[in-house]
């Protein structure tokens, strides 16, 4: 009898807690995304950050390496389809690619970030490209 009971108060805390993702939150979609940029400026070289609305535009973590203008993210796990973002030195907003390079976001009037939607979270892996040898880099899934 006590086995019984135990089972049930089993099943029901296994069926409260449930499964989670990285985030913690049951049946939240999230994707790592790995962002590329290319052909941001041939000075442009060192360790960014990547702030963005999926990270509450924390740009105090090096999440980019670049070298020359071309580098890439570590994977950073995004659970937005529609994302706004930007590149910028660890812990300042300037943007040294900035009028160089022109980015499809609007930023007080000026084209300074990036925004792309509809990521498919579902994908997994996403891997976002921004190629600053166009008029305008637009983020593009590869």
């Amino acid at each position: 009898k006590s086995l019984t009971i135990l089972s049930i108060i089993a099943c029901l805390v296994f069926g409260l807690v449930g499964c989670a993702d990285v985030n913690g939150l049951h049946n939240q979609e999230a994707a790592e995304v790995t962002f590329v940029f290319k052909n941001m400026g041939e000075d442009i070289s060192g360790e960014y950050s990547n702030p963005g609305n999926f990270n509450n535009w924390d740009n105090t973590v090096a999440t980019v390496k670049l070298d020359g203008g071309n580098g890439s993210s570590t994977p950073l796990v995004i659970s937005v389809s529609n994302i706004q973002f930007s590149l910028v030195k660890v812990n300042d907003w300037g943007r040294s690619w900035y009028p160089a390079v022109q980015g499809n976001g609007s930023d007080a009037g000026t084209m300074h970030n990036f925004y792309i939607d509809g990521l498919d979270l579902s994908a997994g892996e996403i891997t976002l490209v921004i190629d600053g040898s166009a008029a305008v880099a637009t983020p593009v899934v590869e």
